[in-house]
């Protein structure tokens, strides 16, 4: 019998987050008098993605025979390469060392084309910004394990076959022929994973306002990343103390 999460859990998650655009929306520049115009109001606030957050985090706690210091609030900073530091949505300690950073996005319509480069461009830059860190050795010889979770709303303009460029000296990829923005994001995201730049992503997609979600993928399915979780967790637990100090300092 699997020990996985429920998927209601999950659900209740998915569902907090458009229950979490609707409240950024609602308090979106109050304190300002000021608010974002469309949906830019709520996608602003940047906190829609905490019930999602919790969840994950409580897998890295729930282990009884290893106490890991799990962060999701205030200043989660690692150091980078191409830049000084990068401010995670998730890290994850033991003995005072990083073991695990994770990510959090999601993407809402309607200007799915603009927001697709963006998620994509930033989730691009964080794994080359993270690898050549860990290339350089700033976070020691235990390279830490990097996650990311994506919610992208099923929507027409998210559902419907976008045109690939004509005019470029060379053709595209024909993996991207008549992909949607979110057959798009599951390309995207199994290369990453299989080029070694994330150890684990889930891919999700829901209906404006519900729980019900879908995964595209099942290398990028929730039970992949909480299988994936579980493996780093054991490896850390097999590790002597002694053999985790000097990989980590």
């Amino acid at each position: 019998m699997s020990d996985l999460t429920p998927v209601e859990t999950w659900r209740a998650a998915v569902l907090g987050y458009w229950e979490g655009l609707d409240l950024q929306a609602a308090k979106q520049g109050q304190a300002t008098g000021v608010k974002d115009t469309g949906n830019r109001a709520a996608v602003t606030g940047g906190k829609q993605m905490d019930a999602m957050q919790e969840v994950v985090a409580k897998l890295w706690r729930d282990d009884p025979d290893i106490t890991l210091e799990v962060r999701t609030t205030g200043h989660n900073n690692l150091p980078a390469y191409f830049r000084p530091a990068k401010n995670w949505d998730l890290l994850v300690l033991y003995r005072g060392s990083l073991i695990a950073a994770m990510e959090f996005k999601s993407q809402r319509g309607p200007s799915f084309g603009n927001n697709f480069n963006n998620r994509t461009e930033e989730a691009l830059g964080l794994a080359a910004d993270s690898q050549m860190a860990v290339e350089r050795g700033l976070f020691g010889q235990l390279k830490p394990w990097f996650g990311f979770i994506m919610l992208v709303e099923r929507a027409p303009g998210s559902l419907s076959a976008v045109k690939v460029p004509k005019n470029m000296p060379f053709p595209a990829d024909p993996i991207f022929e008549g992909a949607s923005y979110i057959g798009r994001y599951k390309i995207f995201f199994e290369r990453m994973v299989k080029e070694g730049n994330y150890d684990a992503v889930a891919l999700l997609t829901a209906e404006s306002g519900s729980e019900h979600f879908t995964e595209p993928s099942v290398s990028l399915s929730l039970a992949n990343l909480e299988a994936a979780i579980r493996a780093r967790i054991a490896y850390i637990k097999t590790l002597p103390d002694d053999v985790f100090d000097e990989l980590t300092h």
